[in-house]
């Protein structure tokens, strides 16, 4: 029997495969694979942020061309809301496609 400090791999898993559990590359598969962490990915981060500030924007200004400045409020409540759970959705299926092309290699 091997000494309790030692790392065993698992049946299907290579040794060179296993993730040190401090590493970022760890996080990165939790976040992928379980969600409720952060994602620290800034590629990710830029892309959402982006997508809710353009979202945001456009909500703001149908809501302005629909009701002026309360159409406008509405709107951009609308959009943050809107557009941080459709872009949460859209990276949460690229984490998912992401973590299966790294367990089928």
């Amino acid at each position: 029997m091997t000494a309790p400090s030692e790392k065993q791999p698992l049946e299907n898993e290579a040794v060179e495969d296993q993730q040190d559990p401090g590493s970022i590359e760890a996080l990165h598969t939790a976040a992928d694979t379980i969600g409720m962490v952060p994602n620290v990915r800034a590629k990710d981060n830029l892309v959402q942020g982006a997508v809710i500030g353009l979202g945001t924007l456009i909500s703001v200004a149908v809501g302005f061309l629909l009701g002026g400045g309360v159409g406008a409020a509405i709107g951009a409540v609308a959009g943050l809301i809107g557009f941080l759970l459709v872009s949460g959705g859209v990276l949460m299926i690229i984490g998912w496609v992401r973590t299966a092309r790294k367990a089928s290699r």
